[in-house]
């Protein structure tokens, strides 16, 4: 028995570093985006200025915000340091995975579940996000594992931890709630119900009382999600290919596949599905938050979106591993078929880690790398709008206000840190055009040229339509030359 324990240990904890070590690669690449600067931009704060803004908007991403200032203050905020959270946390959830895998199966069930895991889009995707993804995950594959383990063990020290991985999964990202029904439907396919409801029970009360305040909090904030789209007919899509295989639709193909082709196999060998088994887990994992978040969307207002369902992808690698062990069922057609996931996970994998990779090809890193050094003391900046972005170009300074130390920010209002916002004030070009006559360079950030219009559409389930754009036909261009400036040099980079 202790040399079981030890073996399923041994390949956690080596599944979990090989994924650590596969996210971390080319995770510094990819420019920071909108919502990857909203963690660089309210975890830089003061505790006070923190605290500030939470009790405005984001209080849903409050622990995660909290958590990275400690780490910034440490390790910096530059593209890699942000996102290696984000990588820890894929391999902490990979070997939770292993756990749980060994836990409901056997030993190749554990360990091909975990590697499947690893080979997910949704998975590869949440890795380079400097956000609660990849967290929220891990939080949910333990909070499961946990619920396992009480069941088979009964005792009281179990519950006490699944309590507290409840606060923490909730606390993390508010959605996790969702799986406390799943939960409940969980014991209840196993036949747990009767024997251990009472202890689950306990614990999910003593977990929600603790949350509570944070979650009453985040409704309390649900004005700030009124940018989230309606669903409509595009939802089967969103959730067969975006949900868990974004940017990899031949991935989602081959997946399901084999999903399908296990399910025959196990029919045609007359396979008994187990109740105790994977997809007694799983199913119910899968199922439960995404049918909440649907019918919330459709009933009451929109809260769906494709990534905050990150957190189900263990359930969808063990549905996978399942396939895998129905399918190939010995060893060496195990590691075939995982194999032919791996290559088909490739193209998505280094696609997810481009310069310009994330939503509209934003291009915030790019910029600031570009024009640092070549800024000087006293020159001044302005800031433009953009039809991709949601803010403005402001946000070039927030990839690293230090590359603009010691420059004049004309255009620089009320701030974010005083006013518990997440961006600061970007004033209108008129409101700072007297100023002009002060300075001797003007570094103008601005719209990309286009010479006709462009449609973005964002796995959000959201189009974008950008119109044709050309800086000398702004109002601001005109303002420029009217004090005395001309173009000296200009630069496009991406989108900016």
């Amino acid at each position: 028995m202790a040399d079981r324990t030890t073996a399923g240990a041994r390949d956690a904890v080596l599944v979990a570093l090989l994924g650590s070590i596969v996210a971390a690669w080319g995770s510094w690449r990819p420019s920071f985006w909108y919502d990857e600067l909203a963690t660089l931009s309210v975890a830089q704060r003061s505790r006070v200025d923190l605290d500030r803004v939470l009790g405005n908007v984001d209080v849903v991403h409050g622990l995660y915000y909290v958590a990275m200032r400690y780490w910034f203050v440490v390790f910096g905020a530059s593209e890699f340091s942000a996102r290696v959270p984000s990588v820890l946390a894929v391999g902490v959830a990979a070997g939770g995975v292993v756990v749980l895998g060994r836990k409901l199966g056997d030993r190749r069930l554990g360990v091909v579940a975990g590697v499947v895991f690893l080979l997910l889009p949704r998975v590869t995707w949440a890795a380079v996000e400097a956000r609660s993804y990849a967290p929220s995950a891990a939080a949910a594959v333990w909070l499961t594992v946990l619920l396992i383990v009480g069941c088979e063990s009964g005792r009281l020290r179990w519950w006490l931890l699944y309590a507290a991985m409840l606060v923490l999964s909730v606390v993390l990202f508010m959605y996790a709630i969702a799986l406390v029904p799943a939960h409940l439907i969980t014991l209840a396919l196993r036949g747990d119900l009767r024997r251990r409801g009472l202890a689950w029970l306990g614990a999910v009360v003593a977990g929600s009382a603790a949350a509570a305040p944070l979650v009453w909090e985040a409704f309390a904030q649900t004005g700030q999600t009124t940018w989230i789209p309606p669903i409509d007919r595009n939802l089967p899509r969103i959730i067969w290919e975006y949900q868990w295989f974004v940017g990899a639709p031949w991935f989602a193909v081959a997946f399901t596949v084999l999903v399908v082709v296990g399910l025959v196999a196990s029919l045609l060998r007359r396979m008994r599905v187990q109740r105790h088994g994977v997809l007694a887990v799983a199913v119910p994992w899968i199922v439960v938050p995404m049918a909440m978040l649907v019918t919330y969307s459709l009933v009451v207002s929109p809260v769906y979106l494709d990534r905050y369902l990150t957190f189900t992808s263990p359930a969808v690698a063990l549905i996978g591993a399942a396939a895998v062990a129905a399918v190939a069922i010995r060893t060496w057609a195990s590691v075939g078929v995982t194999g032919a996931l791996v290559l088909l996970s490739v193209p998505s994998f280094v696609a997810q880690r481009g310069q310009w990779s994330d939503p509209s090809g934003m291009d915030f890193s790019t910029v600031n790398h570009d024009v640092a050094g070549r800024v000087t003391p006293g020159d001044c900046v302005l800031f433009g709008g953009a039809a991709w972005n949601p803010a403005s170009q402001r946000l070039v300074i927030t990839a690293r206000p230090e590359t603009f130390a010691d420059t004049r920010d004309l255009g620089l209002g009320r701030t974010a840190a005083a006013e518990g916002w997440l961006w600061d004030e970007n004033l209108p070009f008129q409101a700072v055009a007297e100023q002009l006559s002060t300075c001797e360079a003007v570094w103008f950030f601005a719209d990309a040229e286009r010479t006709t219009e462009q449609r973005i559409y964002h796995t959000s389930n959201q189009w974008w339509t950008l119109p044709p754009h050309r800086f000398e036909s702004t109002p601001e261009y005109a303002g420029l030359m009217q004090a005395g400036f001309r173009i000296d040099k200009r630069r496009q980079f991406n989108v900016s």
